[in-house]
């Protein structure tokens, strides 16, 4: 299996156990927390690919959690599957209609826990090679890069930048940055050499306005 990290918020140290004792047979990394803050604090520096979220219903801080997670585009493509202690229909909608992608209800079977995470892994070995932003589809398997479904025919230099902006969505990457995917960090940097590339591919895209491919000053670029 390819790197899958799954971030387990769970405060009932039984059900924690059972879940970190089941899913290390297989190769997925998770790691467990038992608080807000220590959440927050790994989640500022490291993204999950899977957040399982422990859901107490009437518990505030645990639907802050998936708001806040939900409230930053930057976290669009994390899957938050949430377990529902109360089985009632209408905290399931609630959780759904807030930002969850999944809901299962507790007591659970883990066999059903593990498949449904299988399902959510699946879908990442496929996001993998797709990224999507607003009007654009980045094929990375196949380096070609549509607009609709229309594709926009790049050189191979200015798919890498394209590939590492939208990799990097919501962060500032800087003109060093990009020349070193390029022409490697041995070769003096020309920043002018990365802002041609950045303007040929706005030229390609119709980005003349700069609304798609930000312009961060004295930082670099950056698409949200």
């Amino acid at each position: 299996m390819n790197k899958f990290l799954i971030f387990l918020f769970c405060d009932d140290c039984k059900v924690n156990d059972i879940i970190l004792s089941s899913f290390s047979k297989f190769n997925f990394s998770i790691k467990s927390f038992n608080n807000e803050e220590q959440f927050f604090k790994e989640f500022k520096d490291v993204k999950p690919n899977l957040i399982l979220l422990d859901f107490a219903y009437g518990e505030a801080n645990n639907l802050t959690i998936l708001k806040t997670i939900r409230d930053d585009i930057a976290n669009e493509n994390i899957s938050i599957l949430v377990l529902n202690p109360s089985g009632d229909i209408n905290v399931k909608l609630d959780l759904l209609n807030s930002g969850a992608d999944d809901v299962i209800d507790v007591p659970f079977d883990i066999r059903e826990l593990i498949s449904r995470v299988n399902i959510h892994y699946r879908k990442f070995l496929n996001s993998k090679f797709v990224i999507k932003i607003n009007d654009f589809y980045l094929d990375r398997k196949n380096e070609m890069l549509f607009k609709f479904d229309e594709q926009i025919y790049l050189t191979k230099n200015e798919f890498k930048i394209i590939d590492f902006l939208f990799r990097n969505r919501g962060k500032i990457v800087s003109r060093e940055e990009l020349y070193n995917i390029i022409w490697g960090i041995d070769n003096c940097i020309n920043s002018r050499s990365v802002d041609m590339h950045i303007k040929s591919i706005r030229e390609k895209i119709g980005d003349a306005n700069k609304n798609f491919i930000l312009s961060i000053y004295g930082q670099g670029y950056k698409i949200e």
